[in-house]
């Protein structure tokens, strides 16, 4: 299913309160973190930026990135020479409608954008895991866990769209 066109805008405080409010669907809360706490995490990580994923008016999602280039002490388990896709998000009511991967072609925008030829993302590591969406994008598994999450990494130039 193709996207209505999503666009990425940097969090003003008048659409904070929208984009906080945004959930997943209850079987998936335990796939990404909610919003607040990554605005709230936002905030204490060095090289973090976080976007609203918007279909005209319409909030409908959240992704966070951060660039690890010259952070005083980065994880051990992200590769500081790719783009961190720290977090993705889209509102329940508006999965399944190409939005997640409208969202993934912003952020490899964004990486190569910021110099970057890969990019890392975790993804919980459970049955009901939202990794089959990223292999499609030509994301690899990789042996690193961070925080419960499986470390996946992605060449661009195998991005597959």
């Amino acid at each position: 299913m193709t996207s209505a066109v999503l666009t990425k805008r940097p969090v003003h405080r008048d659409h904070l309160f929208e984009l906080i409010a945004l959930e997943v669907r209850p079987d998936q809360r335990d796939l990404v973190t909610a919003n607040l706490f990554t605005f709230a995490e936002a905030a204490y990580e060095p090289g973090s930026a976080v976007w609203g994923l918007w279909v005209g008016p319409v909030p409908v999602g959240l992704m966070a990135m951060i660039d690890f280039r010259g952070t005083p002490d980065p994880y051990s388990e992200v590769d500081p020479d790719a783009a961190y896709l720290w977090r993705l998000m889209i509102t329940a009511v508006h999965q399944g409608k190409g939005h997640g991967s409208a969202a993934l072609v912003l952020a490899a925008g964004v990486a190569q954008e910021w110099g970057f030829a890969r990019m890392m993302a975790g993804v919980m590591d459970a049955a009901h895991s939202n990794l089959p969406f990223y292999l499609r994008h030509g994301f690899r598994a990789t042996d690193r866990v961070a925080q419960g999450d499986r470390m996946i990494t992605l060449d661009l130039a195998e991005f597959r769209r």
